[in-house]
C-alpha cells in the first residue's frame, strides 16, 4: 500500500498457522470444502495481510486485504496484526452473509476500526497461480528478508530484527484497561473479535 514499502519479512510460519487454525474455527460451515490462504507481510512500517478463500476448480479467489501502520520503536507489530486478523474477519463475515450484495473497496480504502486507521481491499487474484507465475520468473526466494525493485532510497530501511523471530508464541488475548471510557468500550466490540471480546459482525462498506 504504501510506496515506501519496500523491504519486507513474511509472517513467521507460527502466526500463519495459528491465523489459519481461528478462521477455520470461526466460519467451519461456509469454509467447508475451501483451502485457507493466508499470506502477510511485515515492512519497515506497514503490516499487510490477506486472506483469501481458494476453492478447487475455480480461478476466482476472494481475498480479504487488510493493511495498516506501525511503530517500529513502540514494536507494536504483533498488536496491529491483531487489528489486520479481526478486519479481515469482519470483511469475510460480510461475504458470507451478504454473498454476491457484499461491497468491498477494490483499491486501499481508509476506514477507523477499533480506535485504529486500516485500510481495506478486496481482489480476486488466485494466489496459487499467481506463485507458479513468480517462479517461473525466478522471483520466489527463501530469504528471510525480501526487497521489490526500487530506486527509492527509503527502501534499504532497515527492518526490526525483532519481528523476525520465528519462535513460537500465542497469540495473546485482549486486556481491558482501567478508566476505558464507554465509547472506547463500544469501538473495541465491532468486529468478531478473532482474538480476544465478543464476536460481532460489523459491516466495513
Amino acid at each position: 500500500r504504501l510506496k515506501t514499502s519496500k523491504k519486507w519479512t513474511s509472517f513467521p510460519k507460527e502466526y500463519v498457522e495459528q491465523i489459519q487454525t481461528v478462521f477455520y474455527e470461526n466460519f467451519l460451515e461456509p469454509l467447508a470444502g475451501s483451502k485457507l490462504i493466508i499470506e502477510g507481510r511485515i515492512y519497515p512500517t506497514e503490516v499487510l495481510l490477506r486472506v483469501g478463500i481458494n476453492k478447487k476448480g475455480q480461478l476466482r479467489q476472494p481475498n480479504f486485504e487488510v493493511s495498516m501502520d506501525y511503530n517500529p520503536k513502540e514494536k507494536d507489530a504483533l498488536e496491529r496484526i491483531h487489528n489486520c486478523i479481526d478486519a479481515a474477519a469482519s470483511m469475510m463475515a460480510d461475504y458470507f452473509e451478504l454473498e454476491e450484495e457484499a461491497e468491498f473497496p477494490r483499491t486501499w480504502q481508509e476506514y477507523p476500526f477499533q480506535g485504529k486507521s486500516v485500510f481495506l481491499q478486496f481482489t480476486t487474484e488466485n494466489s496459487d497461480l499467481e506463485a507458479q507465475a513468480n517462479a517461473l520468473l525466478g522471483e520466489d526466494s527463501d530469504a528471510l528478508v525480501l526487497e521489490e525493485e526500487s530506486n527509492d532510497a527509503l527502501a534499504h530501511a532497515e527492518v526490526d530484527p525483532a519481528l523476525s523471530d520465528n519462535s513460537e508464541e500465542d497469540f495473546p488475548e485482549e486486556e481491558e484497561e482501567d478508566g476505558e471510557n464507554e465509547d472506547s468500550k463500544k469501538e473495541k466490540a465491532t468486529g468478531p473479535k478473532m482474538f480476544g471480546g465478543p464476536k460481532k459482525k460489523s459491516q466495513l462498506h
